[in-house]
Protein backbone atom coordinates (compact mmCIF):
# COMPACT_ATOMS: atom_id res chain seq x y z
CA UNK A 1 0.00 0.00 0.00
CA UNK A 2 1.47 3.36 -1.02
CA UNK A 3 2.32 5.80 1.79
CA UNK A 4 0.09 8.89 1.81
CA UNK A 5 1.90 12.18 1.24
CA UNK A 6 2.22 14.75 4.05
CA UNK A 7 0.27 17.97 3.28
CA UNK A 8 2.60 20.97 2.99
CA UNK A 9 1.57 24.64 3.17
CA UNK A 10 3.64 27.80 2.64
CA UNK A 11 2.80 30.89 4.68
CA UNK A 12 3.99 34.18 3.15
CA UNK A 13 3.42 37.84 4.00
CA UNK A 14 5.42 41.01 4.53
CA UNK A 15 7.47 41.64 7.69
CA UNK A 16 5.38 42.21 10.82
CA UNK A 17 2.12 40.89 9.37
CA UNK A 18 1.76 38.17 12.04
CA UNK A 19 2.88 34.94 10.34
CA UNK A 20 4.56 33.51 13.43
CA UNK A 21 1.56 34.48 15.58
CA UNK A 22 -0.71 32.63 13.14
CA UNK A 23 1.39 29.46 13.29
CA UNK A 24 1.61 29.52 17.08
CA UNK A 25 -2.15 30.02 17.18
CA UNK A 26 -2.62 26.87 15.08
CA UNK A 27 -0.42 24.86 17.45
CA UNK A 28 -2.34 26.11 20.50
CA UNK A 29 -5.74 25.43 18.93
CA UNK A 30 -4.85 21.86 17.92
CA UNK A 31 -2.76 20.22 20.66
CA UNK A 32 -4.05 16.84 19.45
CA UNK A 33 -2.44 17.25 16.02
CA UNK A 34 1.16 16.52 15.18
CA UNK A 35 2.12 19.61 13.18
CA UNK A 36 5.53 20.50 11.79
CA UNK A 37 6.57 24.15 11.49
CA UNK A 38 9.56 25.44 9.50
CA UNK A 39 10.65 29.06 9.84
CA UNK A 40 12.95 30.42 7.13
CA UNK A 41 15.38 33.09 8.24
CA UNK A 42 18.55 34.76 6.89
CA UNK A 43 21.73 32.89 7.84
CA UNK A 44 22.58 35.75 10.24
CA UNK A 45 20.09 34.28 12.75
CA UNK A 46 21.42 30.73 12.70
CA UNK A 47 24.23 29.23 14.71
CA UNK A 48 24.35 25.67 13.34
CA UNK A 49 26.90 24.98 10.62
CA UNK A 50 24.39 23.50 8.18
CA UNK A 51 21.89 26.34 8.72
CA UNK A 52 19.20 24.03 10.13
CA UNK A 53 18.08 24.21 13.79
CA UNK A 54 15.57 21.55 14.95
CA UNK A 55 13.49 21.54 18.14
CA UNK A 56 10.94 18.94 19.31
CA UNK A 57 7.97 20.50 21.09
CA UNK A 58 6.27 18.86 24.12
CA UNK A 59 3.10 17.83 22.23
CA UNK A 60 5.03 15.92 19.56
CA UNK A 61 5.16 18.81 17.09
CA UNK A 62 8.49 19.70 15.51
CA UNK A 63 9.87 23.17 14.88
CA UNK A 64 12.75 23.93 12.48
CA UNK A 65 14.54 27.15 11.60
CA UNK A 66 16.60 27.25 8.39
CA UNK A 67 17.66 29.32 5.43
CA UNK A 68 15.47 28.88 2.34
CA UNK A 69 18.01 26.75 0.47
CA UNK A 70 18.04 24.32 3.44
CA UNK A 71 14.27 23.64 3.32
CA UNK A 72 14.77 20.13 1.82
CA UNK A 73 17.15 19.24 4.68
CA UNK A 74 14.68 20.60 7.24
CA UNK A 75 11.92 18.47 5.70
CA UNK A 76 14.29 15.49 5.87
CA UNK A 77 14.64 16.00 9.64
CA UNK A 78 10.91 16.68 9.94
CA UNK A 79 9.77 13.38 8.39
CA UNK A 80 11.25 11.34 11.27
CA UNK A 81 8.47 12.63 13.56
CA UNK A 82 5.76 11.72 11.00
CA UNK A 83 3.77 14.98 11.19
CA UNK A 84 0.17 15.17 10.01
CA UNK A 85 0.91 18.40 8.15
CA UNK A 86 3.76 20.90 7.77
CA UNK A 87 3.76 24.69 7.48
CA UNK A 88 6.71 26.65 6.07
CA UNK A 89 6.84 30.30 7.12
CA UNK A 90 8.55 32.27 4.35
CA UNK A 91 10.66 35.24 5.42
CA UNK A 92 8.82 38.53 4.97
CA UNK A 93 11.20 39.75 2.25
CA UNK A 94 11.23 36.46 0.34
CA UNK A 95 9.72 35.65 -3.02
CA UNK A 96 7.26 32.73 -2.59
CA UNK A 97 7.95 31.64 -6.15
CA UNK A 98 11.58 30.96 -5.18
CA UNK A 99 10.43 28.69 -2.34
CA UNK A 100 7.88 27.01 -4.64
CA UNK A 101 10.70 26.17 -7.07
CA UNK A 102 12.73 24.68 -4.20
CA UNK A 103 9.75 22.50 -3.24
CA UNK A 104 9.36 21.33 -6.82
CA UNK A 105 13.00 20.24 -7.08
CA UNK A 106 14.08 16.60 -7.27
CA UNK A 107 15.44 16.36 -3.70
CA UNK A 108 14.63 12.92 -2.22
CA UNK A 109 13.09 14.34 0.98
CA UNK A 110 10.41 16.16 -1.01
CA UNK A 111 8.93 12.92 -2.35
CA UNK A 112 7.08 12.40 0.96
CA UNK A 113 5.31 15.79 0.83
CA UNK A 114 2.56 17.31 -1.28
CA UNK A 115 2.34 21.10 -1.59
CA UNK A 116 -1.30 21.97 -0.88
CA UNK A 117 -1.19 25.74 -1.27
CA UNK A 118 0.42 29.10 -0.56
CA UNK A 119 -1.25 31.27 2.09
CA UNK A 120 -0.48 35.00 2.22
CA UNK A 121 -1.14 37.11 5.32
CA UNK A 122 -2.00 40.78 4.81
CA UNK A 123 -1.66 43.49 7.47
CA UNK A 124 -5.05 45.26 7.44
CA UNK A 125 -3.65 48.28 9.27
CA UNK A 126 -0.68 48.90 6.95
CA UNK A 127 -1.62 47.26 3.65
CA UNK A 128 -2.48 50.41 1.68
CA UNK A 129 0.93 51.94 2.44
CA UNK A 130 2.75 48.69 1.70
CA UNK A 131 1.25 48.05 -1.74
CA UNK A 132 2.22 51.59 -2.69
CA UNK A 133 5.83 51.32 -1.51
CA UNK A 134 6.82 47.62 -1.59
CA UNK A 135 6.66 45.58 -4.78
CA UNK A 136 7.22 42.32 -2.87
CA UNK A 137 3.84 42.66 -1.12
CA UNK A 138 2.09 42.54 -4.51
CA UNK A 139 4.29 39.65 -5.62
CA UNK A 140 3.51 37.60 -2.51
CA UNK A 141 -0.21 38.14 -3.06
CA UNK A 142 -0.07 37.31 -6.76
CA UNK A 143 1.34 33.84 -5.98
CA UNK A 144 -1.04 32.87 -3.17
CA UNK A 145 -4.07 30.58 -3.20
CA UNK A 146 -5.55 32.00 0.03
CA UNK A 147 -5.22 35.62 1.26
CA UNK A 148 -5.76 36.18 5.00
CA UNK A 149 -6.42 39.79 6.02
CA UNK A 150 -4.93 39.76 9.53
CA UNK A 151 -5.46 42.44 12.25
CA UNK A 152 -8.99 42.99 10.90
CA UNK A 153 -10.01 44.19 14.36
CA UNK A 154 -7.84 47.32 13.90
CA UNK A 155 -9.73 48.75 10.91
CA UNK A 156 -13.30 49.75 10.09
CA UNK A 157 -15.51 47.33 8.12
CA UNK A 158 -15.59 49.82 5.24
CA UNK A 159 -11.79 49.64 4.94
CA UNK A 160 -11.90 45.84 4.90
CA UNK A 161 -14.12 46.06 1.83
CA UNK A 162 -11.56 48.36 0.18
CA UNK A 163 -8.71 45.98 1.07
CA UNK A 164 -10.55 43.02 -0.41
CA UNK A 165 -11.05 44.95 -3.65
CA UNK A 166 -7.34 45.86 -3.77
CA UNK A 167 -6.34 42.23 -3.22
CA UNK A 168 -8.76 41.10 -5.92
CA UNK A 169 -7.06 43.46 -8.39
CA UNK A 170 -3.70 41.85 -7.64
CA UNK A 171 -4.98 38.27 -7.52
CA UNK A 172 -8.40 37.73 -9.13
CA UNK A 173 -8.60 34.05 -8.15
CA UNK A 174 -7.45 33.58 -4.54
CA UNK A 175 -9.86 33.03 -1.67
CA UNK A 176 -9.97 36.01 0.75
CA UNK A 177 -10.69 35.65 4.49
CA UNK A 178 -10.37 38.13 7.39
CA UNK A 179 -9.03 37.27 10.84
CA UNK A 180 -7.51 38.85 13.97
CA UNK A 181 -4.40 37.84 15.95
CA UNK A 182 -3.55 35.33 13.20
CA UNK A 183 -6.46 33.17 14.36
CA UNK A 184 -7.60 31.44 11.20
CA UNK A 185 -9.21 27.99 11.24
CA UNK A 186 -7.64 24.86 9.79
CA UNK A 187 -11.06 24.18 8.24
CA UNK A 188 -10.07 26.70 5.55
CA UNK A 189 -7.43 24.24 4.41
CA UNK A 190 -10.04 21.56 3.75
CA UNK A 191 -10.87 23.43 0.54
CA UNK A 192 -8.93 22.59 -2.61
CA UNK A 193 -6.63 25.62 -2.52
CA UNK A 194 -4.72 24.48 -5.59
CA UNK A 195 -7.84 24.94 -7.67
CA UNK A 196 -7.20 28.67 -7.29
CA UNK A 197 -4.97 29.87 -10.12
CA UNK A 198 -1.72 31.73 -9.46
CA UNK A 199 0.95 33.11 -11.76
CA UNK A 200 4.44 31.60 -12.09
CA UNK A 201 5.85 34.59 -13.96
CA UNK A 202 9.15 35.99 -12.79
CA UNK A 203 9.27 39.53 -11.47
CA UNK A 204 11.04 41.72 -14.02
CA UNK A 205 11.48 44.71 -11.76
CA UNK A 206 12.39 44.53 -8.08
CA UNK A 207 12.23 48.30 -7.60
CA UNK A 208 10.39 49.25 -4.45
CA UNK A 209 11.56 46.25 -2.42
CA UNK A 210 13.04 47.35 0.92
CA UNK A 211 16.73 47.01 1.71
CA UNK A 212 18.06 45.21 4.77
CA UNK A 213 20.95 46.57 6.83
CA UNK A 214 22.61 44.29 9.41
CA UNK A 215 24.27 45.82 12.48
CA UNK A 216 26.63 43.65 14.52
CA UNK A 217 28.19 44.50 17.89
CA UNK A 218 30.62 42.26 19.83
CA UNK A 219 29.95 43.80 23.27
CA UNK A 220 27.01 43.53 25.72
CA UNK A 221 24.30 46.18 25.29
CA UNK A 222 22.15 48.09 27.76
CA UNK A 223 18.48 47.18 27.46
CA UNK A 224 17.41 50.73 28.33
CA UNK A 225 19.24 52.08 25.28
CA UNK A 226 17.86 49.38 22.97
CA UNK A 227 14.35 50.41 24.10
CA UNK A 228 14.84 53.73 22.30
CA UNK A 229 15.13 52.03 18.87
CA UNK A 230 11.38 51.88 18.00
CA UNK A 231 10.64 55.56 18.50
CA UNK A 232 13.83 56.71 16.81
CA UNK A 233 13.55 54.53 13.67
CA UNK A 234 9.79 54.04 13.27
CA UNK A 235 9.60 56.57 10.37
CA UNK A 236 12.46 54.93 8.44
CA UNK A 237 11.93 51.20 9.01
CA UNK A 238 9.29 48.54 8.48
CA UNK A 239 10.77 46.26 11.11
CA UNK A 240 13.83 45.67 13.29
CA UNK A 241 14.65 42.16 14.48
CA UNK A 242 17.62 40.16 15.67
CA UNK A 243 19.33 39.09 18.89
CA UNK A 244 21.39 40.93 21.50
CA UNK A 245 23.43 40.15 24.58
CA UNK A 246 21.83 42.29 27.32
CA UNK A 247 22.51 42.62 31.05
CA UNK A 248 20.19 39.69 31.81
CA UNK A 249 21.41 37.42 28.99
CA UNK A 250 20.70 36.80 25.31
CA UNK A 251 17.37 38.01 23.89
CA UNK A 252 15.70 37.86 20.51
CA UNK A 253 14.41 41.34 19.69
CA UNK A 254 11.44 42.18 17.48
CA UNK A 255 10.33 45.73 16.67
CA UNK A 256 7.19 46.51 14.65
CA UNK A 257 6.15 50.16 14.64
CA UNK A 258 6.38 51.45 18.22
CA UNK A 259 6.25 47.97 19.79
CA UNK A 260 9.33 46.09 20.93
CA UNK A 261 9.48 42.59 22.42
CA UNK A 262 12.28 40.60 24.05
CA UNK A 263 12.36 36.78 24.07
CA UNK A 264 15.19 34.70 25.63
CA UNK A 265 17.29 32.95 22.97
CA UNK A 266 20.42 30.85 22.58
CA UNK A 267 23.84 32.58 22.73
CA UNK A 268 25.47 33.86 19.54
CA UNK A 269 28.94 35.06 18.65
CA UNK A 270 27.84 38.73 18.65
CA UNK A 271 24.72 40.87 18.85
CA UNK A 272 23.07 41.38 15.45
CA UNK A 273 20.10 43.47 14.40
CA UNK A 274 18.48 43.58 10.96
CA UNK A 275 16.85 46.88 9.98
CA UNK A 276 14.25 46.57 7.16
CA UNK A 277 14.57 50.04 5.67
CA UNK A 278 11.90 52.22 4.07
CA UNK A 279 14.56 54.58 2.73
CA UNK A 280 17.07 52.08 1.35
CA UNK A 281 20.72 52.39 2.29
CA UNK A 282 20.19 56.04 3.20
CA UNK A 283 19.40 54.57 6.63
CA UNK A 284 23.08 53.75 7.20
CA UNK A 285 24.12 57.28 8.15
CA UNK A 286 21.36 58.07 10.70
CA UNK A 287 21.82 54.57 12.14
CA UNK A 288 25.56 55.19 12.54
CA UNK A 289 24.94 58.61 14.13
CA UNK A 290 22.37 57.21 16.57
CA UNK A 291 24.62 54.33 17.56
CA UNK A 292 27.63 56.55 18.17
CA UNK A 293 25.65 59.11 20.18
CA UNK A 294 23.36 56.80 22.17
CA UNK A 295 25.14 53.45 22.41
CA UNK A 296 28.80 54.39 22.06
CA UNK A 297 30.11 50.86 21.37
CA UNK A 298 32.01 49.43 18.38
CA UNK A 299 29.73 48.11 15.62
CA UNK A 300 29.73 47.17 11.95
CA UNK A 301 27.08 47.63 9.27
CA UNK A 302 26.59 45.08 6.48
CA UNK A 303 24.31 45.04 3.46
Amino acid sequence: MAQSLIPLYCLSGFVGVGKTTALMSILRQHPEKKIGVIFTEPAVYLKEADNVCVECLPNGCVQCVCVEEAIPRALEYMKESQPEMVFIEISGLSDPLHVKHILESSHDSLSLYQLQGIICLVDADNFMEQIRDVEMVKRQLSHCHLALINKADLVAPELLTVLQAQIRRINPDCEIVSCSFGGFSLELLEHDLLSRATTDSECADNAGNPDSIVLSCPQPLEKEKILSLPERFKPETYRIKGFCLLEDGWSQIDVVGSRISFTPCIPHSSSRLIFISKIGHALSQPLTDFWNESIGLPMQLHD
